[in-house]
């Protein structure tokens, strides 16, 4: 006899089943089936045992289908093929792919992706399902009037025909596990006698249908449960149309076995007593829903902002009815798409400390023992790629430090090293970058690297012979000894042993269970490919096929916890309270589409022509419907529903519509509308409460605010919110970081001036952006000081003039060739274009030189010192800056020093090559920008033990590269030779001393050729000062260098950058931009412009007192 058992949801169909069962066990039956869903079996398990007791529950069988399969198999044994893994299955389909792509139309060109082989793995299940061979498929491509939807199946026929082939008589294809259940319950007595309960389904597809069948045939007694109370009345648009096919399919096969049925149609809600539920349940989607005008106390509506603010009401709410006594387990939270909200929730659960369980399957892709076999095969296909060799080592599964791997990473980043042949061999070169020789330190680092280095390459060299020529069992067997000599295995075992002291016991399981996997997928590999020899790179895409196709089960936490669930796939176990997320048009209940190789319209025209798939079109609507009304009928004492509203086009659904229709005075709730103090259920969520109102002068704020000032984060929300200065508040910390006496190289000062925080970062952090060593502008710059500094030693400044072009040349090149060969470390690695750009050089210094030999034929000065050191044990020694509390001494080198003698005096000025076209600005001074210079000039003079003591004279820049210049054909000549005259003019400050007559020293006639100043019929132009005016701008340059020290002192390292003309991309270009503390604003320090007269009368205010902003 079959009995249906019907009813809407809430209604005791699943109780109806229940108290039956109880019954016929009590009274001695012990031949009880129950089907339900697979993800429903565990509660039916726990609810049998309550209900019989241990003498009692093995009375009853709980089964799924495929879980009734495995047991018939058990009783009446069968075939002893392996079943196909995910994995392996889609590397067989993607080996019929291979054997038939010649034959395919439509495919042809999709076989080699992922996408198009897990859509081929669906299809092939989905026509399984629906009991379609590929017989059915290929004579259903013939009849079919429509070309494309023809050629598609008539490829889809013959991949699956040609996968059947691989597999038969060798593999298990769990699609055909209901087959084989049909097929034993109809050679077997099992059913005989039987009372079966089927609980739980929505509905069935064709396979399942096949399997009723021959259980109402073969059963005593079938008992099936079906949600609807519209059966045999074919209303339009009913909720229940889709359920009532399906009750209608199964009177049918009632009506062809000639057995007898009897339909029980349960009319009252057991589920809720609550007035509002029951009207909710009752009239949702109705098209004449009864109406309560008043405000339904046990439902309510939340219109959020986003996302994040969704899911954190959600857990708020949740965490105050925890609070009132209700259990976790008692709570479900169900939305339309898991992977949308899955992130923000389980973020929002922690924060207001909720235990949940999510049963979604997790990719293990991202697995890191998973992440290692990947890059293990990527080194040997893209043949040891630096890239996959340090995301190998990056996994934490080698023996290898981080620390070790991170300064090996930045080696490879900076000698740009890739490939077997430069991985094969020592490194020689030093960590530092270009160096001509390597000291004690840089070797020890280098030796490190090179550990580094040979622990990789040997294993992975050791990996690439055993892989080469072998087959897919050989390469299986080369990783797995891999992942041994890399001890892969016992860093996995490790972590799990820390992740159990941490009482993290899942994640600790789950290292085993991803090993596990892993091994499996190995094997399968081995087993499926066959023994013919095989490609790194082939087995490496079938290993990310089978990778993209496996997945792990996720264990619970613990017994009592929130349900979160996605509505089609989710069986809430009697929640009392629920929570119903993503209430918006379009996302719940969802716009689908069927999708898949095969379209909407293809599905159509296949059923027009009897080949009937999964549900589509009117269909899907309806199922979507009748998800969404599951999902608000679940509850038993509250209903919570929220939607996103904050976007213009975020319109409320059809849920939010009918709820509003049936309770006119419902209320929409919204983040503003909730009490302050009601915000507060945890310490986190305090703390985010007390940071989002820190700036509101309440009672609630401040008393926040005094709760948290003692917490280590309080502060931070503080600074941010006041737009306080950064500073290290302990003054001895302070002098600790950066030296109570301190010796600084020039080029800080520059640095400081320019961003506190930037020197912060810079000098006391000790963070530096990695540096490829490459002909960038800075090794340009050494390169050009290096052969400057040899010819004009060698040659000698009066006698440079005199020497031919030819011998320039010459003397030029074979420098830069001394340079390339003693001060680049190891050059045999280097690239072809890295050579090229080098020797361009020549021609550059080559016209630098000529320009030199040109300005001294005009001049008195000499060239008598090339880098100078300036140093404690260098030719000069650094001046003495007193502090607060310390000192403050200022080293460096001079790129050149030019001297001359007159009237008993010497006169100095420093000359520094630049690379860049400097721009130079007396005024910048006021600010401490181009200081270095000046420190330079001033020490060398200051010094009187230095043979170099003497008079001021200037501070020059020279342009020392090559520049475009664009000119008329017409005067091309003339116009070159005035604008190289104009660029290859010094910048800076020279010494105006009209008795001695110093700048006509510096050049004859003071034409302003050379020298930045020159004289006009009103008199002398360009950037000069007295001696007094120099003397002003020591002073003014000691003074900044002790502001600088005792601020360094002070702890001052605000985010302060300069701004002025000039110097307006200080950010911009900053390498801590990204490390650079949030602030509301930042104060940036606006320069003042002026010009160099004024400068040296604002020197002489500084002098009275006053100071400049």
């Amino acid at each position: 006899m079959l009995y249906l058992i019907l009813g809407r949801a809430g209604y005791g169909k699943t109780e109806y089943c229940f108290h039956k069962i109880q019954s016929l066990a009590e009274s001695g039956n012990q031949d009880i089936l129950l089907l339900t869903p697979e993800q429903y079996n565990f509660t039916a398990e726990k609810r049998l045992l309550s209900m019989l007791g241990e003498s009692r529950v093995n009375s009853v069988q709980n089964l799924s289908f495929t879980r009734l399969s495995n047991e018939l198999k058990r009783l009446y044994g069968g075939d002893t093929l392996p079943v196909l893994s995910k994995g392996a299955k889609a590397v067989l389909m993607k080996k019929a792919m291979d054997f038939v792509k010649d034959e395919l139309t439509v495919f042809a060109n999709k076989t080699n992706t992922a996408s198009f082989i897990s859509s081929m793995t669906d299809i092939y299940d989905e026509m399984k399902s629906c009991a379609k061979s590929w017989q059915d498929i290929q004579s259903a491509s013939e009849r079919i009037n429509r070309k494309l939807l023809s050629g598609k199946l008539s490829d889809i026929s013959k991949i699956i025909e040609k996968y059947e082939e691989l597999i038969s008589g060798v593999y298990f294809d769990s699609a055909d596990e209901m087959t084989r259940l049909y097929t034993r319950l109809a050679e077997t007595s099992f059913l005989k006698g039987k009372t079966v309960f089927i609980d739980g389904f929505n509905g069935f597809v064709a396979n399942e249908i096949k399997i009723l069948e021959r259980i109402i045939q073969d059963s005593q007694d079938v008992y099936i449960t079906l949600a609807t109370d519209s059966f045999g009345q074919e209303k339009e648009y009913d909720l229940f149309a889709y359920i009532n096919k399906t009750a209608a399919t199964v009177i049918r096969i009632a009506a062809d076995t000639g057995l007898d049925y009897r339909i029980i149609q349960l009319d009252k809600n057991y589920r809720t007593q609550n007035k509002f539920l029951l009207l909710c349940e009752k009239q949702l989607y109705s098209q004449n829903a009864a109406v309560i005008d008043e405000q339904p106390d046990s439902i309510s509506i939340y219109k959020a902002k986003s996302i994040s603010d969704e899911c954190d009401h959600a857990a708020l709410m949740i965490k105050k009815e925890l609070r009132a006594g209700c259990r976790a387990g008692e709570i479900a939270v169900i939305c339309r798409d898991t992977e949308k909200y899955r992130s923000e929730l389980s973020y929002a659960f922690r924060k207001y400390e909720i235990p949940f369980f999510d049963d979604e399957r997790q990719s293990i892709g991202a697995q890191p023992v998973v992440a290692f076999v990947r890059f293990l095969l990527r080194t040997v296909v893209y043949s040891f790629r630096s890239e996959d060799i340090l995301s190998l080592a990056k996994t934490g599964l080698t023996a290898l430090a981080p620390t070790d791997v991170n300064t090996l990473e930045n080696y490879i980043y900076m000698w740009n090293i890739s490939g077997v042949k430069k991985w094969g061999v020592p490194f020689v070169n030093s960590a530092k970058g270009f160096s001509s020789e390597l000291s004690e330190y840089d070797k020890k680092v280098l030796e490190k690297i090179n550990q580094a280095r040979e622990y990789l390459y040997s294993r992975l060299i050791q990996f690439k012979n055993a892989v080469k020529d072998s087959d897919a069992a050989g390469i299986s067997a080369a990783v797995y000894h891999a992942l041994l000599s890399f001890g892969a295995n016992r860093k996995l075992k490790s972590l799990a042993s820390d992740l159990n002291e941490l009482g993290k016991d899942a994640l600790a399981d789950e290292q085993q269970r991803v090993w596990d996997l892993l091994m499996n997928i190995l094997n399968d590999l081995a087993v499926v490919s066959g023994s013919e020899s095989m490609r790194v790179k082939d087995y490496a895409d079938l290993f990310s096929i089978m990778i993209h196709s496996e997945d792990l089960g996720v264990l619970p936490q613990g017994i009592d916890c929130v349900q979160f669930g996605q509505a089609d796939r989710m069986r809430a176990d009697n929640p009392k309270i629920v929570f119903v997320l993503g209430a918006n048009e379009g996302e719940f209940p969802k716009s689908v589409f069927s999708g898949g190789l095969l379209t909407e319209n293809d599905r159509i025209a296949l059923s027009e022509n009897d080949f009937t798939l999964y549900s589509f079109g009117e269909t899907l609507t309806y199922q979507e419907r009748y998800f969404a009304y599951m999902a608000l009928s679940v509850a038993s004492d509250k209903l919570f529903v929220s939607y996103e509203g904050n976007v213009k086009n975020d319109a409320p659904s059809s849920l939010i519509t009918s709820l509003r229709t049936m309770f006119p005075a419902m209320e929409v709730c919204r983040y503003e509308d909730i009490p302050e103090t009601e915000l507060v259920e945890s310490r986190t969520s305090a703390f985010d409460l007390m940071a989002a109102k820190f700036g509101e002068n309440t009672s609630f704020s401040e008393s926040l605010k005094k709760y948290f000032e003692k917490d280590s984060r309080y502060h931070s929300v503080k600074l941010l919110f006041e737009n306080e200065e950064i500073s290290l508040n302990n003054r001895e910390n302070s002098k600790k970081l950066f030296g109570k006496d301190m010796y600084l190289s020039a080029s800080r000062l520059e640095d400081y001036f320019n961003c506190r925080f930037r020197y912060f970062c810079k000098f006391g952090l000790m963070a530096r952006p990695l540096q490829k060593a490459q002909m960038n502008a800075m090794q340009t710059g050494t390169v050009i000081h290096y052969v400057l500094e040899h010819v004009l030693s060698e040659v000698g400044t009066k006698k440079l003039s005199g020497e031919s072009e030819a011998h320039i040349r010459i003397i030029v090149n074979k420098y830069l060739n001394q340079y390339f060969e003693t001060q680049l470390g190891d050059t045999t690695e280097f690239t072809k274009r890295f050579k090229y750009q080098f020797m361009r050089l020549s021609k550059m210094l080559y016209s630098v030189v000529i320009r030199l030999a040109d300005e001294f034929a005009h001049s008195s000065f000499q060239a008598e010192a090339f880098e100078l050191s300036i140093d404690q044990d260098g030719d000069v020694q650094p001046s003495v800056i007193q502090l607060e509390d310390g000192t403050v001494r200022i080293r460096g080198a001079v790129d050149r020093v030019d001297v001359l003698n007159k009237d008993g005096e010497k006169y100095i000025r420093v000359v520094d090559y630049k690379s860049g076209n400097k721009k130079f600005k007396l005024s910048d001074v006021l600010y401490g920008l181009n200081l270095q210079m000046f420190v330079y000039l001033f020490t060398i003079c200051s010094d009187k033990k230095s043979r170099f003591s003497g008079i001021p004279a200037g501070v020059l820049y020279m342009h020392a590269a090559r520049s475009v210049f664009s000119v008329d054909c017409g005067d091309a000549e003339q116009t070159l030779k005035a604008d190289a005259d104009s660029e290859y003019k010094m910048k800076g400050i020279v010494l105006y001393d009209q008795e001695h007559d110093i700048l006509n020293e510096m050049e004859d006639g003071v034409k302003g050729r050379f020298i930045p100043v020159h004289y006009t019929k009103s008199g002398l132009k360009g950037c000069f000062a007295s001696l007094e005016g120099l003397g002003r701008i020591a002073k003014k340059i000691n003074t900044l260098i002790a502001e600088m020290g005792n601020g360094l002192h002070a702890g001052h390292i605000e985010q302060n950058p300069i701004n002025g003309k000039d110097h307006n991309y200080t950010c911009d270009y900053c390498d801590y931009s990204d490390v650079c503390a949030s602030k509301k604003y930042i104060h940036k320090r606006e320069m003042i412009q002026m010009d160099d007269s004024k400068v040296i009368s604002v020197l002489e205010e500084v002098q009275d007192g006053k100071t400049v902003d």
